[in-house]
Formats: structure tokens, sequence, C-alpha cells
């Protein structure tokens, strides 16, 4: 039986959809990423300023990665001298120890914005969806 020349359009544009969204999603989500680095450094207690410039945007493993970290090698502190064995003390301030309450200023961050977040990624999926049909 024969393709009909509406099955062979309709199924290039199934097969442009995926690119179509990664382009119009990297940029929401490089903007959104953003957004929390923005809000979580806002959030982080200064001492000396090293755990709020240790919050940044980072590429994932895929396209549509895009994680925030904080922390890292600029807040890693030895346990004990000639130890060898470290902590990031980003997560200290976040999570608090022992000796410390919690000043958390990641998660909260990351919750100011999901909401935003999730939206922004509809509008912008939708947004690529149409486009692909006006092919």
């Amino acid at each position: 039986m024969a393709r009909s020349p509406d099955l062979a359009r309709l199924r290039r544009r199934l097969m442009a959809i995926p690119k179509a969204v990664k382009a119009e999603l990297q940029p929401t989500l490089e903007k959104s990423a953003d957004e929390v680095v923005a809000t979580a450094q806002r959030l982080a207690p200064v001492d000396d300023g090293t755990l709020r410039d240790s919050i940044r945007r980072e590429p994932g493993e895929h396209d549509l990665e895009v994680r925030v970290e904080a922390g890292g090698e600029a807040t890693t502190r030895e346990v004990r001298r000639g130890i060898g064995v470290g902590y990031d003390y980003a997560l200290a301030v976040e999570y608090g120890t022992i000796d410390t309450p919690a000043q958390p200023f990641f998660w909260p961050a990351y919750r100011l914005s999901r909401n935003r977040i999730k939206s922004r990624a509809k509008r912008a999926i939708s947004k690529a969806v149409k486009r692909t049909g006006k092919d």
C-alpha cells in the first residue's frame, strides 16, 4: 500500500518536534537556572563571599539538563589538618551541623522559583510544537 503525502508530512513533523523543543527549551532552562542562582546567592549567608560566589549554573549530561550547584573545591575544607578528608561547608551551611543551625539558601531558592520554572518550560514547549505545525 502506498503512503500518502500527508502521512509522510506528519512523520516529518513528528520527527522535527524534539529538535525544535530542544532549541526552544534550552534558553528557557538556562534562564530558569540563572534565576535560581541569583536567588540562592541573595539568600546565602555571607562571611567572606566564597559560598555565595560558589553558586553557579553548570551544563548537565545531556542537552536539556542544566544544573545549579553550590560549593565545590572553593568551599571544601579539611576536617582535621593532615587527614586529607574534607567536607564541603556549603552543605554544612544548608543543612546545619551539630554545632551550627541550618541556614538554608539553596532549596528555598528552588522552591521560590519552581512554579515559574514549570510554567516557563510549558510555554516554551507549546511554542515549539506550534512552530513545527506551521511547516
